[in-house]
């Protein structure tokens, strides 16, 4: 039993080392190259977006490659249930994780316009509107740019190795602070919002990292919601990147990008704090399943 657990340690910390740095050098390559990154991002279709894109799948990648090797037949098998067959726990995660993005969006807004902001533009959302086929564009666009290419690792591989029912805060901080300074070299390209923000202020910069952490506690709450499905996880990660900060309200103010951050990390810990203490969340913690796919 005491040699497993010192195995489990040993293969969570090999999984976070080479995932880090192994993004960390695809996306500083392009910086060190002394390549054009000034307009590269994961649909920029330039050179420097084939490192910048390389290096954001590796989360999933190094996940599913450790999963292939370190689980067995049952516990892969149970991991790809997890990620792709949604269950009914899976829909009510998903209008909560909406109905929670759409709110912070709300508050953002209010208090930008409270200080004297302009409207947000809602071009992604004025672009379907004209043809709904750019739903489609955006649903692609929204799936591999964050969900498909991370959450296999963090909210699969990752919380699979650290789940614990007592100990969940404590991992979902621990995860979240990872998931910040994985974005390292993104605040190294101009046109990711993490450099804007730094520029803005570092320390408004540096608190990117804190909203992962707070991010995370939401996480953690859809992924026990949900009955540890993945799949719900997906749609979280999504609606963060397109609604929140992305193109569904695009173009937004400088105000709305600085006061998103604060706004976002107060309502994610309040969300944590009131859901966890519910009878709906307790119940759904009971049923979640403490199950080690890993082989022995």
């Amino acid at each position: 039993m005491e040699q497993k657990r010192i195995d489990k340690k040993r293969i969570t910390i090999l999984y976070l080392i080479i995932t880090v740095l192994l993004t960390w050098l695809c996306q500083f390559m392009p910086i060190l190259m002394g390549m054009d990154v000034e307009n590269t991002s994961i649909s920029s279709f330039d050179y420097s977006s084939i490192f910048f894109g390389i290096g954001g799948v590796m989360p999933t990648l190094v996940g599913v490659i450790f999963v292939f090797i370190f689980y067995t037949k049952e516990g892969l098998k149970d991991f790809l249930k997890r990620c792709f067959v949604p269950n009914k726990e899976c829909i009510v995660a998903i209008l909560i994780s909406l109905g929670l993005i759409c709110f912070e969006v709300t508050v953002t807004q209010l208090i930008s316009k409270g200080l004297g902001a302009e409207s947000l533009g809602f071009e992604g959302l004025k672009l379907i509107a004209k043809n709904p086929l750019y739903f489609f564009y955006f649903l692609f666009w929204g799936i591999i740019s964050g969900p498909f290419s991370e959450e296999f690792g963090w909210r699969g591989f990752l919380t699979d190795r650290l789940f614990n029912k007592e100990k969940l805060l404590q991992m979902s901080l621990f995860i979240g602070f990872v998931w910040g300074i994985w974005h390292l070299p993104l605040y190294f390209y101009p046109a990711q919002i993490q450099h804007d923000w730094f520029l803005i202020n570092p320390l408004l910069g540096l608190s990117f990292v804190i909203s992962c952490m707070s991010a995370a506690l939401v996480y953690t709450t859809i992924y026990v919601i949900a009955n540890r499905r993945v799949f719900a996880i997906f749609f979280l990660h999504m609606f963060k990147n397109i609604i929140l900060t992305g193109a569904m309200i695009y173009p937004f103010s400088e105000t709305y990008s600085v006061v998103v951050l604060p706004v976002e990390i107060l309502m994610d810990v309040l969300f944590y704090l009131i859901v966890t203490r519910t009878k709906f969340y307790k119940r759904a913690l009971e049923k979640a399943p403490e199950y080690d796919g890993l082989k022995k």
